[in-house]
């Protein structure tokens, strides 16, 4: 079953990339920022946090169309959807932390490093030191996996939050993207 929501998850990451990039390519220049824009970093080219808004905007965008969702529908659909889809990052990216990594300044594209659970960043410095004793690595590790343990059950309530407001044919679509399972 975790193969599967991998497998899924990965597939519609891929699709949203490919569907970030044919977007991108399609549209027309931006116009130009305005002066209070310019000046705040979210609006600067170098950063991710415009595109990764702008991307945002247009998955939005899609799923509300996929949905077939009205105005009045969508407003109380977006909000537990967003929801789910925090969850699902915490939780995919909880899972990759992996000792001797980088963290606490960015990679080489500027890009901030992903948050980790301090769980992990725990476990992650026992494994580093060279004198951690065994029990304390199994103390840490068994914190990791109650915190993973618990962000899985945050998301399966949200998605059971977002599944009572949805209509069949809309559950069925958001499993197909892998938004639900």
């Amino acid at each position: 079953m975790k193969t599967i929501t991998f497998t899924a998850t990965t597939t519609v990451l891929a699709a949203m990339l490919l569907l970030n990039t044919q977007c991108s390519d399609a549209q027309e220049p931006a116009p130009a920022a305005t002066p209070v824009a310019a000046e705040t970093p979210a609006a600067t080219p170098a950063s991710g946090g415009d595109r990764a808004e702008q991307f945002r905007q247009r998955m939005n965008e899609f799923l509300k169309t996929a949905l077939k969702a009205s105005d009045d529908e969508w407003s109380i659909i977006q909000p537990l959807l967003e929801k789910v889809q925090t969850k699902q990052r915490e939780t995919i990216m909880g899972r990759f932390n992996f000792p001797g990594s980088r963290r606490g300044g960015g990679d080489r594209s500027g890009r901030p490093d992903r948050p980790a659970s301090p769980e992990a960043d725990a476990l992650k410095a026992a494994l580093e030191a060279e004198g951690t004793l065994p029990a304390d690595i199994k103390a840490r590790l068994e914190a990791v996996r109650a915190a993973r343990k618990k962000a899985l059950a945050e998301l399966d309530q949200a998605r059971e939050d977002l599944r009572k407001v949805l209509t069949q044919r809309q559950e069925a679509t958001l499993v197909m993207v892998g938004i639900l399972e």
